[in-house]
């Protein structure tokens, strides 16, 4: 796609603009969603330890594809990300990406392509996501989806395979640019999380953020994460 000023706004406009509904759905933050007794995400850990911002992620995610017609091949690169429990036995073939040996920069043409491609917290440690996402692109059946979601703001990590991170509207546009339709989006961010974020140099969870009610705003103006549910068109 060329990028023009036209397109530029026509995305924030019909995408990036979130509405207030939106950042209120989660606040009072649901009880964790998952049965799996093992691995990282799991019903006996419920939400303890993992970095807040996947908790709205994933409850969005579970959301957007409950009732979608997905099914055929299921690429991903990390085994143990919680979204995988919720799409993967609607897949009768899946293959498992993981990095190394897998390179997202240096992703071959496969001859069975994807029709649902999931990786998250990855494009901030890719050098050339424009490269990594043309790549997906090329690997995907025509009206196949991606997900993945992406820090806009972040503690140091993986260094030095740590290159920035992206705002909404910035992974709107990566997708877009290379050729994807924006389906759905999703954000998450509060001012308590930067600061412990930044004081700790850790990710905080769900029990740092609670107040006393259970609740965890979801603040427009702070966001530190972000997400993109797209598709391969059909032509």
């Amino acid at each position: 796609m060329k990028i023009t000023e036209h397109v530029i706004h026509d995305v924030y406009a019909r995408y990036a603009r979130l509405s207030p509904m939106y950042f209120s759905k989660y606040v009072k933050v649901p009880q964790f969603p998952g049965q799996k007794e093992d691995g990282p995400w799991n019903i006996n850990r419920q939400w303890d330890g993992h970095d807040f911002p996947r908790v709205w992620c994933l409850l969005d995610f579970i959301e957007w594809t409950k009732y979608m017609d997905i099914g055929g091949h299921l690429g991903y690169t990390c085994d143990g990300d919680p979204e995988l429990e919720f799409i993967e036995k609607r897949f009768n073939k899946k293959t498992y990406l993981p990095y190394p040996p897998y390179d997202l920069h240096d992703l071959p043409e496969m001859k069975d392509k994807f029709d649902f491609f999931l990786f998250n917290q990855t494009i901030e440690h890719l050098h050339s996501p424009d490269v990594a996402i043309a790549n997906i692109h090329k690997n995907m059946n025509p009206g196949g989806y991606v997900f993945t979601s992406v820090p806009t703001i972040n503690i140091p990590h993986m260094t030095p395979v740590h290159f920035g991170g992206f705002t909404p509207m910035g992974l709107l546009m990566l997708f877009a640019k290379n050729g994807f339709e924006i389906v759905r989006n999703g954000q998450w961010g509060n001012h308590k999380y930067i600061d412990l974020m930044f004081k700790n140099q850790t990710w905080p969870d769900f029990n740092d953020l609670k107040d006393e009610f259970g609740n965890v705003p979801n603040e427009p103006n702070n966001c530190c994460q972000c997400w993109v549910l797209a598709q391969k068109g059909n032509s």
